[in-house]
């Protein structure tokens, strides 16, 4: 079984969807440090010049170690019709904006108080969209022990799973011995992407799954971000 896990994403880009979706069990990540400028709180989308931020402010004065679910959202601003508006803007003759309209306007008419909230309804709700059949798991209920790789560890051992993947970002940290070690296997995953029509002409890499379901709408995002020959993999316990 294989077990993943990561930080609440403000619309992440299709390479963690992909990852969540090819997994058996997925974990939010939320007992860990808030870093500023992080994806949590932001994400890329399309414009005539390239891209831009859309972005999430958020209460940081005198908050320097506060964790992910801890981080709240500043509401005195207008930041959510701004958003909503943006979106339309850039969005708006889109071929799929008309089937996530809905959608987008119940998400950005409410006040949500806890960044981490509003990035996991966000997700779940992509996840859902697309027919994800992963197990989803929330840190907030379990004590998993440890930090980095031992907190992964703890993380198969408490949800019965037995291989771990990673984004190949997170090589930076992962000690795989610490997996063998336990009997456990580690796996890591990048995600390549393809180029898909988008607005304004030309492609824009790197952006998040929101240009990507405006552009290909559910049935096309979904074939994108499950097949594996967009992906990487590490063989078992061995660096990509």
């Amino acid at each position: 079984m294989v077990l993943s896990g990561h930080q609440p994403n403000y619309w992440p880009y299709p390479g963690l969807i992909g990852k969540i979706m090819l997994s058996d069990s997925f974990v939010y990540v939320t007992k860990v440090q808030f870093e500023k400028k992080s994806w949590q709180k932001r994400n890329r989308i399309r414009t005539k010049e390239g891209w831009n931020y859309i972005q999430v402010p958020t209460i940081t004065k005198g908050k320097f170690d506060q964790n992910i679910c801890e981080v709240e959202i500043d509401n005195n601003t207008d930041w959510r019709e701004k958003t909503l508006k943006t979106i339309q803007l850039l969005y708006g003759k889109a071929p799929y904006f008309k089937e996530y309209y809905d959608f987008l306007v119940d998400l950005y008419g409410k006040e949500w108080k806890y960044l981490s909230n509003l990035d996991i309804h966000i997700m779940n709700f992509i996840l859902e969209d697309l027919g994800c059949r992963t197990q989803i798991y929330y840190d907030q209920d379990y004590e998993f022990e440890g930090s980095k790789t031992a907190m992964l560890v703890d993380m198969c051992r408490k949800l019965n799973c037995d291989t771990y993947l990673s984004n190949l970002g997170s090589s930076a940290y992962v000690q795989i011995p610490e997996f063998t070690g336990a009997g456990l296997n580690h796996r890591y995953i990048d995600y390549k992407g393809v180029t898909y029509r988008q607005q304004f002409g030309g492609f824009e890499p790197g952006l998040s799954i929101l240009d990507m379901l405006m552009n290909c709408g559910r049935e096309k995002t979904k074939e994108i971000v499950t097949d594996r020959a967009n992906y990487a993999f590490s063989e078992l316990n061995k660096d990509l």
